[in-house]
């Protein structure tokens, strides 16, 4: 086929299938025990005199509730998982770890790295999270990952509108951007973040302004356009895309300590890292904005919790980053509420199976009528960590085909498909491809609940669409909020 052919087409792409859990054919660790322990009392209850009498009868009830906790499936969970989260859920709620009000305060590198202000920058566990301003720009300090994490908002142009040459290129472009960020190895996580966020209509009107033609035989459209903008005033919204790079600091050791050690020479490694990513973006189409300061990271965060502070806040001053954390909320079993917004987090538990187009997504980035984060976490390994996981999963992938060839049981395609993913992984690591995670969630806010429930089923809809598999998050939604909905920084993929 000519390569001009090739290429006006769009570039399409199939997703391996998501790694099954488990240790022999299937079955997780606390499956494994909960049969074991099954086994075990039944053996007592038959052949040992261990539960005499009605005793008897009791040994096997607790057989039987050992065989639905390890069997059932409750949300899209195995039972004795989804009992142990309802559990932990309810001893949270009964310390009050559920409820919340903290502000977000700002530290100096001005001062000594012992006396700089930890920050309880959002509830939950990351409010050990430090957030400090240097040269401008605010970068985010994860004393415990050993991190840091500063971000970049990036935009382009529009995507479907292009030519089928320029969608692959930009296509080709983010590989790109992914291996630069695979080379050192000091990168260990970047995260997308694309939102969409109420507003009210003013920066389109002053650009209109600006740029609408005041020639006289133009003046009937130009009049129409701004009547049309007016129209559209208070009911529009505005997308933001922002890219968080996160450092590990033991894998840039050596640098952070050439460059003076502590913050100061972890700051001079990040800047190191995004100078060789930043030449990849545009040939992915993205346009680097620049890096957000502290106010503006707190402007995100704000905005993240309450959507209509934007309508309230200018853009390029940002808020004071002691008030952007959320005034009050509280976490429940399947929502975050928090200063008056409901939020949902999703996550997708399967990408599409079949070849898709690299809009695959589209459905999901532009739902009518729904305000929601999308995240794209990717997490880069080095050639070692990829060689070990492909190494095991192959070995356990081996020994459940011998195991279920012992039991008589017929492999499926899925099995097959698991074993193509594995060797085309182990190819393409041989071609010198280094292996990059990735892990997708959605955020979804609305203002009372039952519209949030609403917009869930439009982005369960959406998703379907796009030929995605998304689930609920339950009994980590303030967990998983913090992750999705703000770039800062936290380590998804393990």
């Amino acid at each position: 086929m000519p390569t001009s052919v090739i290429e006006d087409r769009d570039v399409t792409v199939a997703f391996p299938r998501r790694p099954r859990p488990g240790i022999v054919m299937g079955l997780r660790g606390g499956q494994i025990a909960l049969t074991a322990l099954a086994l075990f009392i039944l053996v007592l209850a038959l052949f040992t005199g261990a539960f005499p009498g009605p005793l008897r009868g009791v040994a096997i009830g607790m057989v039987i509730a050992c065989i639905l906790l390890a069997f059932s499936t409750v949300e899209a969970k195995p039972g004795y998982q989804w009992l142990a989260g309802r559990a932990s859920h309810l001893a949270r709620q009964r310390r009050g770890h559920t409820t919340f009000a903290r502000p977000l305060h700002v530290g100096s590198l001005g001062q000594h790295p012992a006396i700089s202000h930890g920050i309880g920058l959002v509830p939950g566990r990351s409010q050990a999270v430090q957030l400090h301003e240097f040269g401008g720009v605010g970068y985010l300090f994860h004393p415990h990952q050993g991190t840091i994490t500063a971000v970049v908002e990036v935009t382009s142009p529009e995507f479907l509108l292009r030519d089928p040459v320029d969608r692959n290129a930009r296509v080709a472009g983010w590989g790109r951007v992914l291996a630069a960020a695979t080379r050192t190895g000091a990168i260990t996580q970047l995260h997308l973040l694309e939102r969409s966020i109420p507003d009210d209509g003013t920066e389109l009107a002053e650009y209109t302004h600006t740029h609408l033609s005041t020639e006289p035989e133009q003046l009937t459209l130009t009049d129409a356009y701004r009547d049309l903008i007016g129209e559209l005033r208070g009911g529009a919204d505005r997308h933001e895309t922002y890219l968080a790079i996160t450092v590990d600091r033991a894998a840039a050791a050596s640098r952070v300590k050439a460059a003076g050690g502590q913050l100061e020479g972890l700051i001079q490694a990040w800047r190191q890292e995004y100078a060789l990513v930043s030449r990849m973006l545009p040939a992915a189409g993205l346009t680097a904005v620049g890096e957000l300061s502290a106010r503006q990271l707190a402007q995100v965060v704000r905005t993240a919790y309450d959507p209509t502070a934007a309508l309230a806040v200018a853009r390029d001053w940002g808020v004071e980053p002691t008030v952007a954390g959320p005034t009050a909320g509280r976490e429940e079993w399947d929502y975050l509420q928090a200063d008056g917004a409901f939020h949902a987090v999703l996550w997708v538990a399967e990408w599409p199976r079949a070849h898709v187009a690299a809009d695959v997504l589209w459905p999901v980035i532009f739902p009518s009528g729904v305000h929601r984060t999308l995240s794209l976490f990717y997490k880069p390994f080095t050639r070692a960590e990829s060689e070990s996981a492909i190494r095991a999963k192959h070995s356990e992938i081996v020994q459940s085909s011998w195991l279920k060839d012992k039991l008589g049981r017929i492999e499926t395609l899925a099995d097959s498909k698991e074993l193509d993913d594995v060797l085309t992984r182990e190819s393409e690591l041989l071609a010198g491809h280094a292996e990059v995670g990735l892990v997708g969630m959605i955020t979804v806010t609305a203002r009372s609940l039952d519209s949030l429930e609403a917009d869930v089923t439009s982005i369960h809809a959406a998703a379907t669409q796009a030929s995605l598999d998304v689930r609920r998050i339950y009994g980590q939604q303030l967990q998983a909020f913090t992750a999705a909905a703000l770039p800062l920084g936290i380590e998804v993929i393990a």
